[in-house]
Order: C-alpha cells, then sequence, then structure tokens
C-alpha cells in the first residue's frame, strides 16, 4: 500500500492509449530458437533463462518433458566431469526398495523427487536436479532434470552407488548424498527422504518498508533472512549502512527492497549508495523490488524498463513521478510466462491494488514481462486514461555473470490473495 501525493491542480498532460511492447531478447542480443540453441546450455539470446526455462524454446521438442538432459544411451554423461567433494555432504538414503548391495551385479536405477520450500508449503517449478558421481565403468557421470510445475522430477539410468545430489533453483541450492541401487527406484519426494532446500539455502536481506512486508512470505517458505530497518523518514540507519557496505553487501545472495518511503526517497537522499546497488547485481546478487523500490532498479539499469510520465529516479514523489495507480483498482493480469502459467495452474489472474497511487510500468525495455494487464490510471482530480496490455511484472539479467533483477509493482501486503502468493513464491526462487 503507498502514501497519497498531491499534485498541483494545474497539471495538463495528454497521453496517448500505451501499446504493449516488450522483449525476452535481452543484451545478447540472439535468439534462442530450435532443438540445437534449446539444448546447448546457453542463454543464447541473454535475457536470463536458459534452454528450456526460455520461453521460445516451450514448443521445443526437447523440452516437451522434463528428464533427463545430459546422459547418453548409457545413463552416462559423454563429457568429462571432475568429481566433486562430498566430505562434508549429508547422505539421504531415499527409499529404495528391497535391501541388498546396492551395485550386485552393477547397474542403472532410477531417482525421483521434488523441490520444494524449506517449510514444503510450496513446491518449486524449474529447479534443476543434478546426480553426480561415478558409474561402474569407473567414469563420472552427470545427469539433470527439471522440475514440472508441482516440484517434482525424475531422473533415469542412474549408475548405482553412493551420489551427489543438488537441486537448484536461481541463487537457492541445496546438496546431498543419496544411495542408488541396482533396478530399483530411490524415492527422495515423500516422508523423511524429502529433499527440500534448507533454511539457509541462500544469504537473503530484507530492506524494510512502508507499504509491503515481503519478509512475511519468506517466514512462511521457511526461509532464514536478515531484516535492515531504518530510523526515520529520509532513509537512515541500517538500511543506508547496508547499502554503503559493498564488502557486506556481497555476502548477502539476494537483496529484497519493500515498497516504501524511505527505497523511493533513495537517489536524492543517498545518491552515494545507489552504485553500489548496481556493483551487486552485476557482481552476482539477486534484487527483488516492490512499488516504489522501483528507484533501485531504475537508476542502476535504466533500459530495462520504461514508467509512465517521468522515470528519472529524482522525480519521485513530484508530479511528474509515475504514481499514477489509484486505489480500489481490481485487474485481470494475463501470465505470459509459460512455466509461471504451469505453476499457477491458470493463464490469468485477478490483482487487486489497495491503497495507491502506485507506480505504473509504460513497457519492456531489454527486461521480460511476466505478466501483463490493463487498468484505468490516474493524474490526479479527475484526469483519468487507460493504460492497456501494460507489464506489472519483469525480470532481467543485465550481463553475463550477473544476478536477476525483478520488479513487481503490487506486492504481499492486505491485497494478496493466495494466486498472489503463489506468483510471489515463484519470483522468490528465480532469484
Amino acid at each position: 500500500m503507498c502514501l497519497f501525493t498531491r499534485w498541483p491542480v494545474a497539471i495538463v498532460i495528454a497521453l496517448p492509449l500505451l501499446a504493449f511492447a516488450c522483449t525476452d531478447e535481452g543484451a545478447g542480443g540472439g535468439v534462442e530458437i530450435g532443438s540445437a540453441l534449446c539444448a546447448d546450455q546457453k542463454d543464447n539470446d541473454g535475457d536470463g533463462f536458459i534452454d528450456c526455462q526460455d520461453q521460445d524454446c516451450w514448443g521445443e521438442a526437447t523440452c516437451a518433458e522434463p528428464g533427463d538432459v545430459t546422459a547418453g544411451s548409457d545413463g552416462l554423461a559423454d563429457d568429462t566431469i571432475l568429481p566433486p567433494d562430498t566430505s562434508d555432504l549429508e547422505t539421504i538414503a531415499g527409499d529404495v526398495g528391497p535391501t541388498g548391495p546396492a551395485c550386485d551385479p552393477c547397474g542403472a536405477g532410477s531417482l525421483v523427487g521434488k523441490a520444494c520450500a524449506p517449510s514444503e508449503a510450496a513446491a518449486i517449478a524449474g529447479a534443476t536436479a543434478t546426480v553426480r558421481g561415478t558409474g561402474c565403468d569407473g567414469q563420472p557421470f552427470e545427469v539433470t532434470a527439471r522440475s514440472a510445475a508441482d516440484g517434482t522430477y525424475t531422473i533415469g539410468s542412474v549408475p548405482c552407488g553412493t551420489h551427489t545430489v543438488e537441486i537448484r533453483s536461481g541463487s537457492f541450492a541445496r546438496t546431498f548424498e543419496v544411495q542408488v541401487a541396482s533396478g530399483q527406484t530411490t524415492n527422495l519426494a515423500t516422508g523423511a527422504n524429502k529433499g527440500c532446500f534448507l533454511k539457509q539455502a541462500a544469504k537473503l536481506a530484507v530492506l524494510k518498508g512502508t507499504w509491503d512486508e515481503i519478509q512475511l512470505l519468506l517466514l512462511r517458505l521457511g526461509l532464514d533472512y536478515d531484516l535492515y530497518t531504518d530510523d526515520g523518514v529520509g532513509a537512515e540507519g541500517e538500511i543506508v549502512a547496508l547499502l554503503s557496505d559493498p564488502e557486506l553487501m556481497a555476502t548477502y545472495d539476494v537483496i529484497f527492497a519493500n515498497c516504501g518511503h524511505t527505497h523511493g526517497g533513495m537517489p536524492k537522499d543517498h545518491p552515494e549508495v545507489m552504485a553500489n546497488v548496481r556493483d551487486f547485481v552485476l557482481g552476482g546478487g539477486s534484487l527483488y523490488m516492490s512499488d516504489y523500490a522501483w528507484t533501485y532498479g531504475e537508476w542502476a539499469f535504466p533500459d530495462a524498463v520504461e514508467f509512465q510520465r517521468s522515470d528519472d529516479v529524482l522525480d519521485m514523489y513530484t508530479p511528474r513521478s509515475p504514481q499514477l495507480i489509484p486505489s480500489g483498482v481490481t485487474v485481470t493480469e494475463r501470465v505470459l510466462d509459460g512455466q509461471l502459467a504451469g505453476y499457477l495452474g491458470r493463464t490469468t489472474l485477478p490483482v487487486t491494488f489497495d491503497s495507491g497511487p502506485q507506480i505504473a510500468p509504460e513497457k519492456a525495455g531489454t527486461a521480460f514481462a511476466h505478466v501483463i494487464a490493463t487498468f484505468p490510471a490516474n493524474l490526479g482530480f479527475g484526469t483519468d486514461f487507460i493504460t492497456e496490455n501494460v507489464p506489472l511484472v519483469l525480470s532481467h539479467v543485465p550481463a553475463n555473470g550477473a544476478g536477476r533483477v525483478i520488479y513487481t509493482n503490487f506486492h504481499n501486503d492486505v491485497q494478496a490473495t493466495e494466486d498472489m502468493l503463489k506468483l510471489l513464491t515463484y519470483l522468490v526462487f528465480t532469484l
């Protein structure tokens, strides 16, 4: 929920109806089309999505179902991969059926599992599950699968023995050892053997806001985080201390910036910290921004998203700022992200903006629009217009090796429904 800022009566701005324009071709400028490019483990178009995670690949046969993506016909990888250090790993036995020697005779088994939040309250779609070890021929192997909308994955043709499993989604990772028996299926999807992420799966920092509390969702998911607050108006205290310390920022995988007056005013009140935000992302850290926290991403990566009216961050809280979505507006969002639509089980969902004005994007630049909507905007004092097919949830990876940046102009305040919380959960595990 965001504070209403009054603007002078003498505002006369003519804005045309806005046509939706977005692209998922990012800084790379290439394409991710065709079976070969959709299975080469590269981000060919630079949009931050690799192979079957990219919407351009969803129609390819290689992306039709999750399954083996690196194994040969004998279940062993074609490339030689050094075996990982497994000295400090936990071991999950799994349900491997009848007891007996796992490799007598030496052969292949399979794994079924489920990618899930630490609290087990949410499945994770699109996570990668990779098993690595040494095969019956004494050679290293690696086999990978991707989790479906319900979080489940299956990895077949796994040589018997004790191997390493890594589950990864965005910055979140868990690695453990598992026992695989010849001719049997090791079940990691149910009971005590479930390979969910642990609460410390990623190092998270939350910047407290005024009208949003993403930390409540993180608690629901069972994730640990460090909360940074401010001591008063003007962006003082712990938040500025964190953003002024690049070394401390670098200890985190993800920084979540809640909607609030502090973050909207940060470029004006403390411009010296803004370069650190950009460097954090380019160094591999991920950034989540809701509503008024848009200024962080706009300052750091101004070409990623275009906002209504002026998107100069110094115009925040002025008559030129993009605070245009009024209170009490309910819109129907259309989901463009196919993986997200599968996770939600629907392609549309209603979203209510509870207290405005909230920030109004205009179009995607180099970012990918996950959802779009048509909604009324308000310039103040009865000057209304309609914005059509506008992206409301966007993400991008600004450079190779950089983290992911997500912007959403709605959040998990009192406006949130279960569908909206599920959408936000999906976003959390892409960071």
